[in-house]
């Protein structure tokens, strides 16, 4: 995917987190640099000129960075993206634009509220709940309004 023209907040600058393996820091760098999700094989045609060739090397970096809640992987788009929060945290609510493909990650109190206590009541040790909200983001849709 690429930069389609115009400006995403992507939450401001991004500090690299302490604590991460060669490779990891590699990966990290690139999706803190890209404004949008990058797919693993995105990735590795950037790290190629870093030396990096196999593909096992990336998605080892990405299973390490997504297990330490780094990134995130949204399933929709099959892409992966820096968070944005603090640290790690089990409910991921993200908005995604079906026209440019770009992603903002929200945190949004009362869903992981909702979500926690409905989930214990049903006996189910939660690891993950990802929510991807599809639609416009404010430029495409403004683009589309404007058609």
């Amino acid at each position: 995917m690429s930069d389609k023209g115009h400006d995403h907040d992507d939450g401001g600058s991004r500090k690299r987190p302490a604590g991460l393996l060669k490779n990891e820091k590699l990966v990290w760098d690139v999706l803190a640099a890209s404004r949008d999700p990058l797919k693993a094989y995105e990735i590795l045609d950037r790290l190629k000129e870093r030396g990096v060739r196999a593909p096992m090397t990336v998605y080892r970096a990405l299973d390490g960075l997504e297990a330490k809640g780094h990134i995130h992987k949204l399933d929709g788009l099959n892409a992966f993206v820096v968070c944005n929060h603090e640290g790690p945290h089990v409910v991921q609510t993200f908005l995604v634009c079906e026209s440019c493909s770009t992603v903002k990650e929200l945190q949004v109190v009362a869903v992981e509220a909702d979500i926690a206590p409905a989930v214990r009541a049903a006996a189910f040790d939660m690891h993950t709940a990802r929510l991807e909200i599809k639609g416009h983001c404010r430029e495409c849709a403004a683009a589309m309004a404007a058609a």
